[in-house]
């Protein structure tokens, strides 16, 4: 397979001028012969280290432009879907650190207390070091959050951590 990534499918995957399906692909990026990504210009360094192993975010490697086309999209078509129509207007993308809701899941591991989200479609943990889309005060309650369920959560057992930045 070769060719020019076109667009972003519903899952996020880039899908090239043929009508393959490439992981973690951006539009414009180019797929060699041996199936390689080269970069192309909607292509961005992805702002969280555990990017693509957290099942968190999945579009943080395609810039604003791309992801606002994805949105776009998947709107056009979930109203296509049901035979209707309507104006869609440009989507407002959500800056870095505004996002006020997340559950964490915790699994304690004898005297580690892994934190974080789990990497996609597993169970597998991402240990949470750094969240660029979680609010300032929520990231602040990781590291008291983990001393907590230290303390309280028994070896093996696992909880999820619901967590809202509320005024």
């Amino acid at each position: 397979m070769s060719g020019r990534i076109v667009r972003l499918a519903a899952r996020g995957d880039g899908v090239s001028e043929s009508g393959a399906f490439v992981a973690g692909a951006a539009p414009g990026d180019l797929v060699s012969g041996d199936g390689n990504l080269v970069a192309g210009p909607h292509r961005q360094k992805p702002p969280c280290r555990h990017f693509g192993r957290c099942g968190g975010c999945q579009l943080q490697h395609v810039d604003a432009a791309s992801y606002a086309g994805f949105v776009e999209q998947r709107i056009a078509d979930a109203l296509s879907a049901q035979r209707l129509s309507a104006p869609i207007r440009t989507p407002i993308i959500s800056p870095p650190h505004s996002r006020r809701r997340a559950a964490l899941r915790a699994t304690r591991r004898g005297k580690q207390v892994v934190l974080g989200y789990a990497e996609e479609k597993s169970h597998t943990l991402v240990d949470l070091a750094e969240c660029p889309v979680l609010a300032p005060e929520l990231v602040a309650l990781v590291k008291p959050l983990r001393t907590l369920l230290g303390l309280i959560l028994p070896d093996g057992d696992s909880v999820v951590a619901l967590m809202d930045d509320v005024d």
